[in-house]
């Protein structure tokens, strides 16, 4: 093999690793270990146990800059409740049979599956006051679409991150690529997900489509690597489980009308089995970003892992970003007609009324928003200055089809990707009594 022919094959091999994500980075200890969290990790109200969620994290055992331990202290120091562990599948990954690297990942020969879910295992059974939960993020397909001359791999930011799996046979035997060929490769479209996607969910996990707003374009050495965010994926992924929202989801897939509210409506029309819910993620690797930069509340009947996956299910859930959010929840969200809403907090549930939908929304404290919008079926149908309002929509009463009702609170800061200040809640379905 000649120099160039050398070149060429290393800078694709750390191509492919930095696409994947999982290259190794310095270990940063944590400095404090305070007593008395900055928020506080758990709420009681009327019933429900709320809990701050901290989603997507990593660890020295992918490209995180903690140790596990030392997340789960961070943890406790911003007062998370529920901690997940989702360092990188990509552990050897391979150009050819005789060109590998070791990305230290999940599936890496020094860590494996077995190893990492007992760590996060044990953490959990250490740490009684927290819910620690294990997942994985997952590259399910990365290909080379271009070889000479300059090589183009396409790919590498589209990640998902799985929970509830338990077997970790299931994630040994997946079906998501691990290597990338030298030559040039036909685009796949979107069969390698959506096959990688329902073998997650049939095995009984939940599946979140990470980041998906953000592209990739990057050059290293005379490897262009360039992907696309994956912001159309949601509606061709019919048992995709959800999306994150925040803090990275917003601008394009959780704007109203967007590819979220497209696949809420792929539910009213009877083409998805389930919604499409959305939470926030931290994404979390290294400082100065923390654990709540994108945050899940997590409305529980009890405070345990199965009452997590429950919400995950069920859509109970709200996400979050922005530091004027971070000491609220939602204290109403309902929809009635002429009698009072048959619950206050209704994420998530399917209804029929008679009459004009009533909503109510309402926070535990006033806090100041740039727009409150109420939107039904993709559309905005009420906006105000106040994070508390009520709303009768007669329009809807007079059309008399399927709806879904969702809100957005946008506060102060930019509207950018991973900027400013939202809140989100999960629909709900409402339909007629005939």
């Amino acid at each position: 093999m000649g120099r160039n022919s050398r070149l060429l094959f290393s800078s694709l091999l750390v191509l492919f690793l930095a696409g994947c994500g999982a290259l190794k980075q310095k270990p940063v200890p944590l400095e404090e270990r305070l007593s008395t969290p900055k928020t506080s990790p758990v709420y009681d109200y009327q019933g429900f146990i709320i809990a701050r969620g901290s989603m997507h994290n990593h660890t020295i055992y992918s490209d995180g800059c903690r140790t596990a331990e030392e997340l789960v202290q961070q943890a406790r120091n911003e007062g998370i409740a529920v901690l997940t562990f989702t360092d990188h599948r990509e552990g050897r990954m391979c150009l050819t049979k005789n060109i590998c690297g070791d990305l230290g990942g999940v599936d890496s020969p020094r860590v494996g599956y077995k190893k990492y879910s007992e760590l996060v295992h044990r953490l959990a059974n250490e740490n009684k006051g927290m819910i620690i939960i294990y997942g994985q993020e997952t590259v399910p397909y990365l290909w080379n679409e271009r070889a000479f001359p300059f090589p183009l791999g396409r790919g590498g930011n589209w990640h998902f991150t799985t929970y509830g799996i338990e077997d970790t046979e299931v994630y040994e035997e997946m079906p998501a690529r691990k290597g990338i060929s030298t030559r040039k490769e036909k685009e796949p479209g979107m069969e390698p997900y959506i096959n990688w996607v329902d073998y997650m969910v049939s095995k009984g996990g939940f599946v979140f489509l990470a980041h998906p707003d953000v592209a990739d374009n990057q050059w290293i050495a005379t490897v262009h690597s360039w992907s696309p965010a994956a912001t159309d994926f949601p509606p061709k992924l019919l048992r995709l489980s959800g999306v994150a929202i925040t803090p990275e989801g917003f601008t394009g897939v959780g704007k109203p009308g967007g590819t979220w509210d497209q696949s809420l409506f792929e539910y009213l029309a009877g083409l998805r089995q389930k919604p499409l819910w959305a939470w926030g993620e931290a994404d979390y690797h290294c400082p100065p970003t923390d654990l709540r930069r994108g945050t899940t509340l997590f409305y529980l009947q009890g405070f345990s892992e199965p009452e997590v996956f429950k919400a995950m299910e069920k859509g109970m859930m709200v996400a979050l970003m922005g530091d004027e959010f971070q000491d609220v929840f939602v204290t109403e969200f309902s929809v009635g007609d002429r009698k009072p809403a048959p619950e206050k907090i209704m994420f998530g549930q399917s209804l029929k009324i008679a009459g004009a939908p009533v909503i109510k929304f309402s926070l535990n404290k006033e806090i100041p928003v740039t727009e409150a919008r109420l939107i039904r079926n993709g559309k905005i149908v009420f906006t105000g200055r106040s994070a508390n309002f009520e709303f009768k929509d007669e329009e809807a009463a007079a059309k008399r089809t399927p709806v879904y009702y969702r809100v957005e609170l946008e506060g102060q800061g930019p509207y950018e990707t991973g900027k400013g200040s939202r809140l989100f809640t999960n629909p709900v379905f409402v339909d007629w009594n005939k």
